[in-house]
């Protein structure tokens, strides 16, 4: 993953894009006082769906109409309604 600081990723923002394009890289454009958990980072769009259907398949079961849901709870595919 390359990392760049602000002023570096907006002088170099066509390159960054083509290398996220065509060579599916991800890229970290740190703060200038690199403190991390201010970061943005710049991903293939691929890549962020697949982060973001991740995502949705951590989320926890929400029951509807008033049933309980655990993680034991058996699903019957046969009986369920395929869009």
């Amino acid at each position: 993953m390359k990392q760049y600081s602000p002023l570096a990723a907006q002088e170099d923002f066509l390159q960054i894009l083509t290398a996220v394009h065509r060579l599916k890289e991800t890229i970290l454009v740190t703060p200038t006082d690199a403190n991390d958990a201010e970061a943005a980072v710049i991903v293939p769009k691929g890549e962020w769906e697949a982060l973001a259907e991740l995502a949705f398949l951590q989320e926890p079961m929400v029951p509807k109409d008033g049933q309980s849901v655990s993680k034991d709870t058996k699903i019957n595919l046969s009986n369920m309604e395929w869009g």
